[in-house]
């Protein structure tokens, strides 16, 4: 690889054509100098009060943007690696993050909005207290950079490529400049320069894929890769549940996307704008798997993905081509990494530094947030420099902790407030210590776990199972069962879908370890045994009644 890009730098310089270092470089400036100025613009917008939420005035097109560049940019970069490992089955990843958008807005924007949602760790402070509170915030601050560096870390392996610059030189470089415009703003200097990262990245696409087919046309493509690479199922059935299960589960704990959508005006407002986003979510799920067969056609299976598709556009484009493409990658890495930034310093610094100053509000909301900018962008850094050949160890990594902590006491807002505060205490850290116990006994492998269970069901359930343990324990007034409650249309849907849980996991039990979905069927039952707890026991003394999920 390195030879490759010592004889591009010396063929551009024979030919008599700029330097692709030159261009490269100059666009990253100018560039950098326009997300500064839209970062400004968003700092007149953005007041003491509403800097994490924008004073909920967000408009469909603003939506939009910031759907469409936060999701397309992720599916971006994990379908150009995984086409290029195993074929147009990589379609599936952005069909598993599409639902998850739909199922977040139309079962969930509405409850959120009701409840004045601002982060999820605040979310759950509203209902079990200040402990759950900060507990909460201080895990998804420490997963969301975690989160945040895979584009981080496509988009240096790209310069590293073409411009030979050192891990660390791209990584300090990404986290100055997405400082540089989030904190002048919050997320009103988002919602600007999003629409600038989306208009690359959407650039980047086309060219991309423009290229990718002049270079790779469907007849080579056909002639040198094997068949396994044009199967819907090339990935594994396993793969391809375990992301849709995956994404579901992150339906409740998407905090980044939430944000947006309680940032605009009503619910309906949100609606809209995500109808326009899966439209671009399509169409990024369609040709990104293009572009990373086309690299696989072209440098064969000897690199990692990420290292192959810069020498696709090296010895078949321009500079200028190359230098587009450049700064498509690093917009992409700036349309992930940001709000992942801002979301994760909104709950550390309103949830946790703010409870610390006795309420974060007003000006002292905006001066926290800022102050734990910095911290999430070095830990971005430092978490890159550890194992930034270990990604897939990453992602088990941060799934299982943030899943374990976040999905329970959310769960229980939403379907069964009356659980108690030290029930949500209990889930947010026995869930999280779970999953890491679970880790530990797969000697933190990405493939093989303990018993045949990834980590981050383990986590999710074990904060189920506490919390509703516990709340049925704390109980002071013995459970009454009335029969009237068990005709009830959630109880209904929840028994049954208990017991097609059970008889999955006593019939099936061998098919669904083959298939991965041993976990997320037992953690369906765990919320379903919650569903009926919450119907049926009934409500506390203190009254406290479920959200209705709905649009």
């Amino acid at each position: 690889m390195e030879m490759l890009v010592l004889r591009w730098r010396v063929s551009t310089r024979e030919t008599g054509g700029f330097q692709v270092s030159y261009a490269v470089v100059g666009l990253l400036v100018l560039y950098t100098g326009l997300l500064v100025y839209l970062g400004r613009l968003g700092r007149k917008r953005s007041t003491s009060e509403n800097f994490i939420h924008g004073g909920r005035q967000f408009s469909a097109v603003q939506v939009f943007f910031m759907i469409s560049a936060l999701w397309c940019s992720w599916i971006f970069v994990v379908e150009l690696e995984t086409a290029f490992l195993f074929g147009l089955s990589a379609l599936w990843f952005g069909v598993a993050v599409g639902i998850m958008a739909l199922a977040s807005v139309y079962a969930l924007a509405t409850p959120m909005r009701r409840l004045s949602y601002v982060t999820n760790s605040g979310l759950i402070g509203q209902r079990f207290g200040s402990a759950a509170r900060s507990l909460a915030g201080v895990v998804i601050a420490v997963t969301f950079p975690i989160f945040a560096m895979s584009n981080v870390l496509a988009a240096a392996a790209f310069l590293h490529v073409v411009l030979g610059w050192p891990l660390l030189v791209t990584l300090v470089g990404t986290a100055a400049v997405m400082l540089a415009y989030v904190m002048l703003g919050g997320i009103w200097a988002l919602a600007y320069t999003q629409i600038a990262n989306f208009v690359v990245m959407t650039l980047g696409l086309v060219i991309g894929v423009v290229v990718a087919l002049h270079s790779a046309p469907l007849h080579l493509m056909q002639h040198r890769l094997q068949p396994r690479f044009f199967s819907l199922s090339g990935v594994g059935f396993g793969v391809m549940l375990t992301w849709l299960f995956s994404d579901l589960l992150n339906v409740v704990s998407a905090q980044a996307e939430f944000q947006v959508l309680t940032a605009a005006k009503d619910p309906g407002t949100a609606r809209r704008g995500l109808y326009g986003a899966m439209v671009s979510i399509v169409a990024f799920t369609l040709l990104s798997v293009v572009i990373g067969m086309a690299a696989r056609t072209v440098v064969g299976g000897r690199e990692l993905g990420v290292f192959a598709l810069p020498q696709l556009f090296i010895r078949g484009s321009s500079p200028v081509v190359v230098a587009v493409m450049a700064l498509a990658m690093w917009a992409s890495a700036l349309t992930w990494s940001a709000p992942l930034m801002f979301s994760g310093a909104s709950s550390l610094g309103a949830d946790v530094l703010g409870l610390l100053r006795r309420g974060a509000l007003g000006g002292r909301l905006r001066f926290c947030v800022q102050v734990c900018l910095p911290l999430q962008a070095a830990l971005i850094v430092l978490y890159a420099t550890l194992r930034p050949q270990d990604l897939a160890w990453w992602s088990v990594f941060s799934l299982t902790l943030r899943n374990g902590a976040i999905f329970a006491p959310t769960i229980a807002v939403l379907l069964w407030p009356a659980a108690t505060r030290l029930a949500a205490v209990a889930s947010i850290a026995g869930g999280a210590l779970a999953g890491l116990a679970w880790n530990v006994g797969s000697n933190f492998s990405t493939t093989k776990f303990l018993l045949g269970l990834n980590p981050m069901w383990v986590s999710a359930t074990a904060g189920i199972g506490l919390l509703t343990v516990l709340t049925l324990v704390a109980r002071t007034d013995p459970v009454r069962i009335r029969p009237e409650r068990l005709a009830r249309p959630g109880v209904v849907a929840a028994l049954s879908t208990l017991a097609v849980s059970v008889g999955l996991i006593v019939l099936a039990r061998p098919s669904l370890v083959a298939t991965g979905l041993l976990g997320p069927v037992i953690l369906i039952l765990a919320v379903s045994v919650l569903a009926v707890s919450a119907q049926v026991a009934g409500e506390s003394r203190s009254g406290a009644s479920p959200v209705a999920v709905t649009a």
